[in-house]
């Protein structure tokens, strides 16, 4: 059933990204409206369309719990994922794209309204938002609407009762969040219209993984029988046919205190009671579960991109597709999300605008999905975004124009702290433990195995960290963060 009426839908998180070369062969590009080209100025804004150029229709592709590298396009050989290959193959892939928070309701709240959910009050599922008048009337939905577009929302929410679809922005409102939302996306698609669209669809899995403790306990939720059905598939594998545990499996040595403090057994996903119990099989096979989970979506995701191919609305369409967070799978032997590790904060983001966004592209800048995503799809609409927001319009990037500044790091926040993460490192900061601090160096340990903050060769870089967080602090507002935030006591920048 479709329902009139939703409105807003703002990306969270923070990411920086970094140009690789452009592909061999300069394709041929339909020419744009004009856009800001700084990453200051470059927001989204009502002279990037003009009345000779309409804006495209809009698809945004919202999945749960899918960490970035949960895509082959993204080197990921234990699984296939076709849909989302093919947006990357078409379109540009952000690699280093990262949530404002790791939990469902905070990173989706941002994502609906451009601003850290902390801010808000929301630093974890459960908790309370507190919404003003000039947050809620500037949400994803509202703008894109003022625009001039037909809007839709499809699938999983999950945010606060100021951000429900039918009072967001968006015209049309349908529930159903697995196999009937592509139904509904279609026929919503395809009407006859004289205006854009602007359709959210919002798909709950992978998020399922989230149970496959129950089906290993023999306690899976009622309604969730295909998690069970997954489980006892993978029972009956042989061991060759399960993906193999992943290259940073082990508990890193010197870990913050937090990551245990914070493990809760009586979650769905207890992740500590996991990290003590479950045994190197269980492990891949929680991985298998994982893959065929996001298969599925994937499945859902290409009847979707079919049907827009079918109706002759390919061309006219832009297309961003992203997570709400990751999920652990398997590293460091934790499952499900709410770390600052690299699978629970980094998520896929892929544009695609045959004609206009050059495609096969892989950026490795810094990109806050949550913050960005916003003021990319309005820059596309032709509409101006508030100066108050914190993100920047990814589209220079995505078209291949020059952009003469990009930040120098993002931030993602929880109830447990804050992690920083810098062009090199990643820094992160724990409100509880007594040992409170990590830094790792991402270029020489993806993995996230060797904690720096206590290395004396690693002092000034830990330094120049603690400053970055509190230059966020001293111009975000983030007083929370203030009431843990380790002061630096020397060393250079």
């Amino acid at each position: 059933m479709i329902i009139p009426g939703f409105r807003s839908l703002w990306l969270a998180g923070v990411v920086a990204l970094v140009c690789l070369p452009a592909v061999s062969a300069t394709p041929q590009l339909r020419t744009s409206a004009p856009s800001r080209d700084s990453a200051q100025s470059d927001r989204g804004s009502a002279a990037d369309v003009t009345a000779t150029n309409r804006p495209p229709n809009i698809l945004l592709i919202i999945t749960d719990q899918q960490h970035a590298d949960m895509m082959s396009c993204a080197g990921n050989r234990y699984l296939k994922t076709p849909a989302m290959d093919s947006m990357a193959t078409e379109g540009i892939r952000f690699a280093n794209a990262y949530v404002t928070n790791p939990v469902c309701a905070p990173s989706r709240i941002s994502m609906a309204t451009g601003v850290m959910a902390g801010r808000l009050g929301v630093l974890n599922n459960g908790e309370r938002a507190r919404v003003p008048s000039e947050v809620s009337q500037n949400s994803l939905g509202k703008l894109i609407k003022s625009a001039g577009y037909d809007t839709f929302y499809g699938g999983k929410v999950h945010m606060c009762p100021e951000l429900n679809p039918l009072d967001a922005g968006y015209d049309e409102f349908f529930r159903d969040q697995r196999e009937a939302l592509p139904v509904a996306c279609i026929e919503f698609l395809k009407r006859e219209r004289e205006r854009p669209f602007f359709a959210v669809a919002s798909f709950i899995n992978p998020h399922d993984i989230c149970f496959a403790y129950s089906a290993y306990k023999g306690k899976s939720p009622r309604g969730k029988s295909s998690v069970e059905d997954l489980y006892q598939q993978a029972l009956n594998l042989p061991p060759e046919q399960l993906p193999p545990l992943p290259d940073n499996f082990r508990i890193p040595e010197l870990e913050p205190d937090a990551i245990d403090l914070y493990s809760k057994a009586t979650a769905v996903t207890p992740a500590g009671t996991m990290r003590k119990v479950y045994d190197e099989r269980q492990w891949r096979i929680y991985r298998w579960i994982y893959c065929r989970l996001t298969e599925r979506v994937d499945q859902h995701i290409g009847r979707i991109l079919d049907a827009l191919k079918r109706s002759g609305l390919e061309e006219e369409t832009l297309i961003v597709f992203t997570s709400d967070h990751g999920d652990m799978d398997a590293c460091h032997r934790l499952a499900s999300k709410g770390r600052f590790y690299e699978q629970s904060v980094r998520v896929p983001l892929l544009m695609r605008y045959k004609g206009t966004i050059i495609p096969g592209k892989v950026d490795e800048r810094l990109v806050s999905s949550g913050l960005d995503i916003l003021p990319t799809l309005c820059s596309y609409a032709g509409v101006d975004v508030p100066d108050s927001l914190l993100g920047n319009s990814l589209r220079s990037i995505a078209e291949g124009r020059p952009v003469d500044t990009w930040r120098e790091y993002v931030v993602t926040e929880n109830h447990t702290g804050r992690m920083l993460r810098s062009r090199q490192f990643k820094y992160c900061v724990y409100r509880d433990g007594e040992f409170r601090e990590s830094l790792i160096d991402m270029r020489e340990d993806p993995g996230e195995m060797r904690n720096l903050a206590a290395a004396p060769e690693y002092r000034d870089i830990l330094t120049r960290h603690q400053r970055y967080l509190h230059q966020w602090i001293a111009s975000t507002g983030d007083e929370d963060a203030r009431s843990f935030a380790v002061h630096h006591k020397s060393g250079r920048d």
